[in-house]
């Protein structure tokens, strides 16, 4: 599938690119391929990446419509349709298939602007992927980043906001060795080890190069994009950080949010659905609050090879474990909370998802944590009222 194409699938691109401009943010709540949300930082290291094994720097920019001065603006922004073309132009001038995984091991603290500072100067690592997956879509903005801990393994995950095909997997290799790179340089080489890395897509021709750059099992055709380690290095000092170095980094990076705080369409319907308080909200009302029509809802979805279902799904899945592991709720409660129509049919759900009942899950050492005291006088008045969507 070209770039060309994932553009053609969504109404409000066709609408942009027809118009000569782009789609202005301020008449909806997401971005879209037409959109300028990139900053050029990484993209210059792309640049950099490429002229490095062998590309010309002026092939690279062909059709791109920027020039080496954009590259050096630091307020300059591209969209992803432009990023898509300067990809395009990066893995047919250098031949090297495994670009994504090269061109994110270049992407250090000195290319993540005040981000990189505020990283550097957190008081240990897991501060710093706090800080990272609060900021992370000043730079990453078609990613959200977030972060579990199960027992003593540490989860990082990558997930996909904006449809990034055909370049799904080289964007997927650039954030995730990125941030291997930017933990090995905080804690050191010596102490950060990566259990497993995980990917949502086949194996490629250069899949051995995963493994002697993450140093890890890795497993593709996964559920998610993840890295997996030891949870106790969360709690690893880094060396020399400095408080108040962290505390300005911090306000420029809120700084640097403001005007960009909106994000590719998956996002915001993951963020809609999981910040649901009461009923999750159904197809027709996350369209009103995006301000589209069910009709291109729908269809924006299906071409990011998703389904409003599939994400009422996950939201579930998140908020059941979530609810299962920390809280004192009946499973009665969890049930109506998740718009099921009965218990029964949230434990079969429940099972499907983890493969045991929502009691073993609960019972299980592995699994305990300390209970939330959470009861129906809690919810919220519109929760306390009808369960959501029950098909």
């Amino acid at each position: 599938m070209t770039i060309e194409r994932v553009l053609a699938a969504t109404p409000e691109t066709r609408r942009g690119a027809a118009s000569g401009g782009i789609v202005r943010l301020g008449m909806r709540k997401y971005f879209t391929h037409l959109d300028p949300v990139v900053p050029v930082h990484h993209p210059r290291v792309l640049v950099e990446t490429a002229a490095s094994l062998g590309a010309d720097r002026a092939q690279l920019l062909e059709n791109v419509g920027i020039s080496e001065a954009t590259l050096a603006s630091p307020e300059a922004r591209i969209s992803y349709h432009q990023y898509g073309i300067l990809t395009s132009n990066a893995l047919r001038l250098t031949g090297n298939s495994a670009l994504g995984l090269e061109y994110g091991r270049n992407i250090r603290a000195a290319q993540m602007g005040p981000l990189g500072l505020a990283l550097m100067n957190s008081p240990n690592l897991g501060a710093a992927i706090e800080a990272l997956l609060r900021h992370s879509h000043i730079l990453l903005p078609a990613f959200d980043l977030s972060l579990r801990v199960e027992g003593e393994r540490a989860i990082l995950s990558a997930t996909e906001t904006l449809s990034l095909d055909p370049f799904r997997a080289f964007g997927t290799e650039a954030v995730l060795a990125s941030i291997d790179v930017q933990i090995r340089s905080v804690v050191g080489k010596s102490t950060w080890a990566v259990r497993a890395v995980r990917l949502q897509y086949p194996a490629p021709e250069h899949a051995a190069r995963y493994a002697e750059i993450f140093g890890a099992a890795i497993a593709f055709d996964q559920p998610a994009n993840e890295i997996e380690f030891d949870a106790s290095l969360l709690a690893t000092p880094i060396a020399f950080a400095d408080p108040a170095t962290a505390k300005l980094a911090e306000q420029f990076c809120a700084e640097q949010l403001g005007p960009h705080v909106a994000e590719g369409l998956l996002g915001q319907v993951r963020k809609l659905l999981d910040s649901a308080r009461g009923p999750l909200p159904n197809l027709d009302q996350l369209s009103r609050t995006l301000q589209t029509s069910p009709r291109t809802l729908r269809r924006s979805l299906h071409a990011m090879g998703t389904s409003y279902q599939t994400l009422l799904e996950n939201s579930r899945r998140t908020r059941a474990l979530e609810w299962v592991t920390a809280t004192t709720l009946t499973f009665d409660e969890i049930a109506k909370r998740l718009g099921f129509s009965d218990v029964r049919s949230f434990r079969r759900a429940f099972k499907r998802w983890t493969g045991h009942t929502p009691g073993d899950h609960r019972r299980s050492p592995q699994h305990a944590k300390p209970a939330a005291e959470i009861s129906s006088d809690s919810l919220p008045p519109e929760a306390a009222g009808s369960p959501g969507p029950t098909h």
